[in-house]
């Protein structure tokens, strides 16, 4: 897995070590696109806006981001129970996940609200497979990330 921001690290850590999440999709986790040969149910993830703030000495450590997540599945109700597996593991979370990035940071959450919530369905690319049901859940994300070592 490759991401770009330690936001999108800690928060790929915290879906895939809860033992409700995981025992769904395993580490079927991916940003924005499922390799189609993937099996369901799977989460996918795209940060659409990113907020960095600044005072009068200049840029601080604050951001705040955006977060989409797509828990997709073969049927409406598997695509609905993951995200709801998803929003009782985010919604209202606050506190410090590690990650290691070359050395061990910090990402400290200051505050997660679920912000929306929609539904979807993906029609077949192929005559293969049915479609996919997917569920979307938005978020606001407020951290720091700060190396410890």
């Amino acid at each position: 897995m490759t991401t770009n921001s330690p936001l999108e690290r800690a928060i790929f850590k915290k879906l895939s070590e809860d033992s409700d999440i995981s025992s769904r999709v395993g580490t079927r986790i991916s940003p924005l696109v499922l390799d189609q040969e993937l099996a369901l149910p799977a989460i996918t993830y795209e940060v659409s806006t990113s907020r960095p703030y600044s005072d009068l000495s200049g840029a601080t450590q604050l951001i705040s981001v955006d977060f989409d997540f797509f828990c997709m599945g073969e049927t409406f109700l598997d695509a609905s129970d993951l995200a709801e597996e998803v929003r009782k593991a985010l919604s209202g979370f606050r506190g410090s996940i590690f990650i290691n990035v070359g050395g061990l940071i910090n990402v400290e959450v200051l505050g997660c609200t679920h912000t929306n919530d929609r539904t979807d369905y993906a029609a077949p690319v192929d005559g293969d497979r049915q479609g996919t049901y997917i569920r979307m859940l938005s978020f606001l994300i407020s951290y720091r990330a700060n190396a410890t070592g």
